[in-house]
Formats: structure tokens, sequence, C-alpha cells
């Protein structure tokens, strides 16, 4: 992923507590047939190795859930909607004019070897995990044990789990960190005034990467 510099987030803690906050990934494989895409929920593992793995599931007619698509590692994208910046928020504009629309987002990129899981117990347990982590914010939280055993054991046969070990993690904030104070003063500002909650968790985002 080109990352410029200024945009480069290190931290792998930080990245982490993104994952963590946005599961919903988009899967790429090359496949027999070239590339192949979809989109599913991960979650973080650690696993005593240096970058931990990922866990998730596909269906089995997912064209992903062919053995065959595992000689190459595949590349996991953790990203959020993130936010248009207008150019008429900076204050150099009204002065110089040289400034242009741009976005600001987080993205994390991650490539790692895949294993395929069709151990009933494994996929119980994966389901079990995703369940957990997404129902935790529910008043009455669901748990996979409130459907019907063979039912569950129904879904579990009609899924392949996915595990990735991890090989190389990069992530980008681009969050206005090459900007002048001014300019952030402004951005923030421009998206406050939107009054969204999307321009709200902007402004903190912004505020929080640029507080040092």
């Amino acid at each position: 992923m080109f990352t410029p510099k200024a945009f480069k987030e290190d931290s792998f803690e930080t990245i982490q507590a993104f994952i963590k906050e946005k599961p919903l990934v988009t899967v790429i494989a090359q496949t027999g047939n070239g590339l192949e895409a979809c989109h599913i929920p991960m979650y973080w593992q650690d696993d005593g190795s240096e970058f931990g793995c990922l866990y998730g599931h596909i269906a089995k007619v997912n064209a992903l859930s062919n053995s065959a698509n595992l000689a190459a590692p595949w590349l996991i994208i953790f990203q959020d909607a993130g936010h248009y910046i207008s150019p008429n928020w900076y204050p150099s504009k009204a002065v110089t004019h040289k400034e242009v629309p741009t976005w600001n987002y987080r993205s994390v990129h991650i490539m790692g070897n895949v294993s395929l899981l069709t151990a009933p117990e494994t996929l119980i347990e994966i389901l079990s995990k995703q369940t957990a982590n997404f129902e935790a914010s529910q008043p009455n939280p669901w748990s996979l044990y409130d459907a019907p055993v063979e039912y569950i054991q129904a879904m579990c046969r009609a899924i392949v789990g996915i595990r990735v070990d991890i090989t190389d993690v990069q992530a980008q904030f681009k969050l206005s960190q090459n900007k002048t104070v001014e300019n952030r003063v402004g951005v923030i500002a421009g998206l406050k005034g939107l009054g969204t909650f999307e321009a709200d968790k902007m402004v903190m985002l912004v505020e929080k990467v640029n507080e040092d």
C-alpha cells in the first residue's frame, strides 16, 4: 500500500483497536480464475507470533473455499468510510488558492497465509467468539446456544472457517497530519459545521492524532 510518511501508523496497539472497531473486511485472493474478493467480518487473536492471526468464515459455495486458492497469501483490508474534506475549510485557500479536495480515512492492509478450517468444534468456537464480540453491546445478548443445536450444526456444514496467519501489516491513517495547525483548525471547524455523526467522528480523529 502506498503510504506517505505523514500518514503511516506504526502502533500495533492502535491497529488492533481499529481492527476491533471496523471488523468488516475485504478479502482478496488470487485464484485460478483471477482475483476473487468477498466481504466478511473477522477478528484478531493473539497466538504468540509477531502479529497474531485473524479468524472468520465463508460459505462453502464461495469460490475462495477451494483449497487450491491457498498457494499465495491473501490480502485482508480493514477500512472505515472516512470523510470528504473541502478545500474551502483551509484558511490558506483564501490566500493562495493552492488547495484541492481530499478524503480523510483509516485503512489497514494485512497479508497472511490462510488455512481453511472444517472441524465442527473449531467452527463453533469461531462463531461463538464472533457472536460474543458483536452482541456485547446488546441489552440481552444473543448466544449461539439460543438456537436449536440441529440448526447450528446444519449451518456449520455450510461454511468453512478461515485462519489468516499474519505475515505483514501496513496501516495508513490519513487525518490531516500534513496540514498546518491553522488549516487543521479549519478542517475541524468545517466538519463541525456539518453537524452529522460521520463528521463529528472525523473531528475526534483529527483532534486526537494531531493533539501533540
